[in-house]
């Protein structure tokens, strides 16, 4: 089953990624049945070969793996004969207003050897724009102090990349995201680049491990870092 066919006339610049991911972004959130789902991986790649399907909906969203409280689901869109997929992996939390801290991944040493690139902070409207933009009506995106989506500070991370790359003709081709702990509006979150050489970034919250993001193929932390 093929994906869905975009029609916009070049796929060239962070812009034109970013469209493709808002693009891949709604058609996920417009699965029903997961309110108060989180996510725990994300991927935003080229697809070189086809997973092996549970479910096809018949439209662009496949369904990987169906489990009771942890399912794998990809939104998938075509462009000029190259297959862009999201991937999300989610999990159900004991509830929606009782999210489980209790053990948070401390990182020994909070940044040291690791470069700082950015930092990261969402507030309610920040988060109210994004969930109004991509249809997302996740409930846990919608309290008192609500949790930050993962695919907005995903795009962030993707659409950031592009300053750390020597040419813009070197485009990666994918990206992978492991959220380790949940972000709340108004935290700030630190993202830095690892000492290791492999690509990985990290991102911290007063210490504790926030997510990890590390690229599939390409160069994409490079001397311009």
């Amino acid at each position: 089953m093929e994906g869905i066919i975009l029609e916009k006339e070049a796929v060239t610049d962070r812009a034109d990624i970013i469209y493709i991911y808002r693009k891949l972004v709604a058609s996920l959130t417009e699965i029903k049945g997961f309110d108060g789902w989180m996510i725990a991986k994300a991927e935003f790649r080229t697809e070189e070969k086809r997973c092996n399907i549970l479910k096809d909906t018949g439209n662009n969203i496949k369904f990987i793996k169906m489990r009771k409280v942890y399912s794998v689901i990809s939104a998938n869109i075509i462009y000029n004969n190259i297959e862009y997929a999201l991937i999300m992996d989610i999990v159900k939390p004991d509830s929606i207003s009782g999210i489980n801290t209790s053990k948070p991944v401390k990182v020994a040493g909070s940044n040291a050897g690791c470069t700082y690139l950015f930092t990261l902070k969402y507030m309610k409207d920040d988060i109210g724009r994004f969930t109004e933009a991509t249809g997302d009506s996740n409930p846990i995106h919608k309290t008192e102090k609500p949790v930050v989506p993962g695919f907005l500070m995903f795009e962030d991370i993707i659409s950031k990349a592009y300053n750390y790359k020597d040419t813009a003709d070197n485009m990666t081709t994918g990206y992978t995201i492991y959220f380790r702990n949940p972000v709340f509006a108004g935290d700030e979150v630190e993202v830095y680049r690892t000492g290791n050489g492999t690509g990985e970034i990290m991102a911290l919250r007063d210490g504790v491990l926030a997510m990890q993001a590390i690229m599939y193929r390409g160069q994409l932390w490079r001397k311009h870092i």
